[in-house]
């Protein structure tokens, strides 16, 4: 007896959960991947058409399989025009593809999955959304936005990011709309709230469209994403990743504040050896999620008050090109970067004026200014609290209990294997959430490299007997 499995969502994680699935399902298995989106893979993050908007992740850490960690850059390597036109060099391991190629490269492995693997008749793609969902004598049955309906065994919530704030007038919320960045003077004064990665890739698709007007990015503490280091030869003069720290004995959670102070110890070592913090903070990326769960629940407050945008800037940096061009801007006077809190906007037909508390010396509030634009734009990130987002299948979950939100508002609440938390505190059997909605759990589960771990995980864990029974076969 086969399992049905339903899949919310067919952004990266759903697509990439999807693909691991079809490899492990049985001739019994079927797999529903449901998303309202014509487009297949892309999600938020990997939608851009840009080819300017670069990876933060090096093309030899960004393939869709941990077994295969080549395998994004052999496919790199056999682009035909006119996708191979958007690579400025050639592909390698070392370097940062275009965000848009990524999303091209993940619906080409579950094209693969479907067509070459001999899988496509155990997924069925429902282009619809689902809006509840309900348990009945025959599993879980998914309501569809069209009034279809369909039963399956386990659902998987795929959902990826929040939706973004909502736009009204000169103030835009979604900085990944086209209409943001669209339709602008290009003598237009623009405000950036946030200085982080959504801020930089903003910045680089107004440059793009010509703009040269003033940009002023502002941020509680104005920190910008650190870049990553130039492709460096080993000793053999062969370009190859920067290697990680090893960790030995590994980091333990069990305080923030020794943590801390280990970590410090560490970056100290390996600056003196050369080998620089980035490998340090690469070498926490094995560790992570098992020192956010060790964590006790204040000190997991207290990184989220204190140390969350030193952790963003460090942990999720930019590719060199791309920082080179914020530096150019920054530079010449176009873009200018604050530390301020935003004490109040007002927007009307003539453009936006941001109040503003600076930072003083001392690091508390300092003197209090205007700054006035033609169009706000917010890059601060997208909201967490689920409790707030106006989506159907959301609010009808936790309304009746299936979900609840997590501790910390990061997103849902589930356990370690990813089972969604209902209202009453028990686990669930059958509804299951991965990707950035699992924050809370997890908190570095944003980044392809620790998606693909999870997806994985989870295709063994939802069908554990697959690949024994297949290999079982082969033997035969």
């Amino acid at each position: 007896m086969g399992s049905t499995i339903g899949i919310i969502g067919a952004g990266f994680t759903g697509a990439l959960l999807t693909l691991h699935l079809l490899r492990r399902c049985s001739d019994q298995d079927r797999v529903l991947l449901i998303e309202k989106s014509p487009r297949l893979g892309a999600g938020l993050a990997y939608s851009t058409g840009n080819p300017n908007h670069l990876l933060n992740v090096r093309a030899g850490n960004m393939s869709a399989f941990s077994a295969d960690p080549d395998h994004f850059v052999r496919w790199l390597r056999d682009l035909a025009p006119p996708l191979r036109d958007q690579l400025a060099e050639t592909p390698e391991a070392t370097g940062f593809a275009p965000r848009g190629l990524f999303g091209a490269y993940v619906r080409q492995c579950l094209a693969d999955a479907i067509w070459r693997g001999g899988r496509g008749d155990r997924l069925t793609i429902i282009s619809d959304e689902v809006t509840a969902i309900e348990r009945n004598a025959d599993g879980l049955m998914l309501r569809l936005a069209m009034g279809r309906s369909v039963t399956v065994d386990t659902a998987v919530l795929a959902i990826g990011n929040f939706p973004p704030h909502r736009s009204q007038g000169p103030v835009f919320g979604d900085p990944w709309d086209e209409r943001t960045t669209a339709g602008l003077d290009p003598e237009a004064g623009v405000i950036l709230l946030g200085t982080g990665l959504t801020m930089v890739d903003t910045v680089i698709s107004l440059l793009d469209r010509g703009h040269r007007g003033p940009m002023h990015a502002i941020s509680r503490r104005g920190l910008l994403p650190r870049q990553h280091v130039g492709a460096i030869p080993d000793d053999t003069g062969e370009i190859r990743l920067p290697r990680p720290w090893t960790f030995d004995p590994p980091p333990s959670g069990k305080s923030l504040v020794a943590l801390m102070q280990a970590v410090r110890r560490t970056i100290d070592r390996a600056e003196r050896l050369g080998r620089g913090w980035r490998s340090v903070i690469d070498g926490l990326r094995p560790h992570t999620q098992r020192l956010w769960q060790e964590l006790p629940a204040e000190d997991r407050r207290r990184f989220l008050r204190h140390l969350r945008p030193w952790w963003d800037v460090h942990r999720h940096r930019a590719a060199p090109q791309v920082m080179a061009r914020i530096a150019e801007a920054r530079a010449r006077g176009q873009l200018s970067i604050a530390a301020a809190r935003v004490a109040g906007i007002h927007a009307d037909k003539r453009g936006v004026t941001v109040r503003l508390n600076l930072k003083g010396a001392s690091g508390r509030g300092g003197e209090t200014t205007a700054l006035s634009g033609d169009r706000l734009i917010d890059c601060t990130g997208l909201n967490g609290d689920c409790t707030t987002i106006e989506q159907p299948l959301l609010k009808q979950l936790l309304a009746d209990g299936l979900v609840r939100p997590d501790p910390l508002k990061l997103g849902l609440d589930v356990t370690a294997e990813g089972a969604a938390i209902g209202a009453a505190g028990n686990a669930t059997v059958d509804l299951f959430a991965i990707g950035p909605i699992t924050r809370g759990a997890f908190w570095e589960i944003i980044a392809v490299p620790d998606l693909r771990v999870a997806c994985e995980q989870m295709a063994a864990r939802l069908l554990p007997e697959a690949e024994g029974l297949r290999s079982a076969a082969g033997a035969q």
